[in-house]
């Protein structure tokens, strides 16, 4: 097997039907938000409703470029804009997903294709075991997309959301090499 990193590095850029993923820049930071400053959307996520372009501009350099590897931004090949992002955080045999996407897309399938393509390169390229993913409980569309992709709902477990300084309680899921080995045939 090739070295997960490298595999991760030469995923660049990457398409699906709907959708083209690439790494995020610093000239993405209007689209980001766009997205980032809504409350309903910043509302089931772990980072704080971005009040500032500044802000914006922050969280990319902070976080976006120094995980180039795992992360990517959703652009959507009709308008060319960046409507979200999706990560693919790698722990041993597991792979763990964490998504956003611009309340504006919302209800179109966008997400589940994106997560689907993941979810193939996670277990046919990068070879891992198990794929898992939590969301709030009270957000049950991303569990909706996490149920479209094979994954099934194992749990909940509370997570500590530090922005608003209290406790959240999450749904959690995951999806084994066997399972998405007996759903593709």
């Amino acid at each position: 097997m090739k070295d997960r990193q490298i595999t991760l590095a030469e995923l660049q850029v990457f398409e699906t039907e709907r959708l083209a993923f690439r790494k995020i820049e610093l000239s993405d930071k209007e689209d980001m938000f766009e997205y980032a400053s809504d409350p309903e959307v910043a509302r089931y996520v772990s980072f704080p409703e971005h009040k500032s372009l500044e802000m914006t501009e922050e969280s990319i350099v902070n976080y976006f470029i120094p995980n180039r590897l795992i992360c990517w931004g959703i652009v959507d090949k009709q308008s060319g804009k960046m409507i979200g992002t999706i990560d693919l955080r790698l722990e041993g045999d597991q792979a763990i997903f964490g998504w956003v996407l611009n309340r504006k897309f919302w209800g179109r399938g966008l997400m589940p294709e994106a997560a689907a393509y993941l979810r193939d390169l996670a277990f046919n390229q990068l070879e891992v075991q198990v794929i898992t993913a939590e969301h709030d409980a009270e957000n049950p569309k991303s569990g909706r997309v996490m149920e479209k992709i094979g994954m099934r709902k194992i749990g909940q477990v509370y997570t500590y959301i530090a922005k608003e300084k209290r406790s959240v309680l999450c749904d959690y899921w995951a999806l084994t090499k066997a399972e998405y080995q007996a759903l593709r045939k």
